[in-house]
């Protein structure tokens, strides 16, 4: 066989392949999604944070979660959200579910860890309660009830370290 037969066969060839994956590629693919199967409007509020914290400080954010329904609510997470400077040492008093109309009190603790030098004194504490939705799809119509942000100061004398 010659050289110049063995190039056009490698050549059709790619062509094929080529094809073949441009065929595949527009054959619309079943899209995943998790439908939901509950709709639960959960809400968080701040009760207590302090105005500012020291380095290597440890302090109490106190929030109430409410479930304002229509369906209970299952597998609660509550994100927290903070600079840098902080820490997440706790989160106390989240349970797994609210049914509608519960309410719960949750303090998450955080220890001021990197307050150095030349650093930002504003800080903040942001939590978010949402449902796992990946387990028991839920749908809550109204997120912005979901997430609170405070801001804080750090003050005194910034450290290197904390014990």
């Amino acid at each position: 066989m010659s050289s110049h037969c063995v190039v056009r066969s490698g050549r059709s060839l790619f062509i094929a392949i080529v094809i073949a994956m441009l065929v595949l590629s527009m054959v619309p693919a079943q899209a995943a999604r998790a439908e939901a199967t509950t709709t639960s409007d959960l809400a968080v509020k701040l009760v207590s944070i302090p105005k500012h914290a020291k380095a290597c400080q440890v302090f109490e954010a106190v929030y109430t979660v409410k479930n304002l329904g229509p369906d209970p609510a299952t597998h609660l997470y509550l994100l927290v959200s903070i600079p840098d400077a902080y820490d997440v040492a706790g989160i106390m008093g989240l349970p797994e579910t609210l049914a509608v109309g519960q309410i719960a009190t949750v303090s998450v603790v955080i220890k001021v860890v990197a307050f150095e030098p030349g650093e930002t004194r504003r800080a903040w504490v942001g939590v978010t309660l949402v449902s796992d939705y990946y387990l028991e799809p839920s749908f809550d119509p109204d997120p912005e009830n979901s997430t609170t942000r405070s801001p804080m100061r750090l003050i005194g004398k910034p450290s290197i370290g904390c014990p």
